[in-house]
């Protein structure tokens, strides 16, 4: 008892009926109207696979980021250690420029002959034709301005000779 329903002459399966063609008769490949199953996900699955596909995309990010910065470390040192020098640079020149300044203040006094004149008299000792000149020998003498300073007492030494002679070293350090 095969049940099969005829309508315009063609027969139906369990498919339904067949697809008319453009000749008017039965076709010659069979497609089936049944969809494939659906590959359905569960939530869990999809938000499991959206996770890990960011994990993984967030690693090479980093990877990325760590090797731009690693690629950027060195020439930044570079760049910050040149700066140091530079600005060292700027201040010795600023304090030669000043050294310069001075030397060429200095040599302008030196080319006026009264300047000369006052030094030779004031260092060496020099006097005109016709002065008379006294030389003191001994200690300068003191301005009664100024307080003298009573001399430091000195360290009696006591003890072996390397001892005596380390003290006396520590004494001389001192003033």
């Amino acid at each position: 008892m095969a049940a099969t329903t005829r309508t315009s002459g063609r027969p139906s399966g369990a498919a339904g009926p067949a697809p008319r063609t453009s000749r008017g008769g039965a076709s010659r490949v069979r497609r089936s109207r049944a969809a494939p199953p659906a590959r359905t996900r569960t939530p869990a699955a999809t938000a499991r696979l959206r996770r890990s596909t960011l994990t993984a995309r967030a690693a090479i990010l980093a990877v990325a980021i760590a090797s731009v910065a690693l690629a950027l470390a060195l020439p930044f040192k570079v760049w910050v250690a040149q700066r140091g020098q530079i600005s060292a640079l700027q201040t010795q020149t600023r304090d030669q420029e000043r050294r310069v300044a001075a030397l060429k203040q200095q040599e302008q006094r030196w080319n006026d002959p009264s300047y000369v004149e006052r030094q030779a008299r004031l260092r060496l000792h020099y006097a005109m034709p016709g002065e008379k000149t006294f030389v003191v020998l001994g200690k300068p003498h003191r301005h009664h301005n100024k307080p003298a300073q009573p001399a430091p007492a000195a360290p009696t030494l006591t003890g072996p000779w390397y001892s005596r002679l380390w003290q006396s070293v520590e004494a001389a350090g001192t003033s």
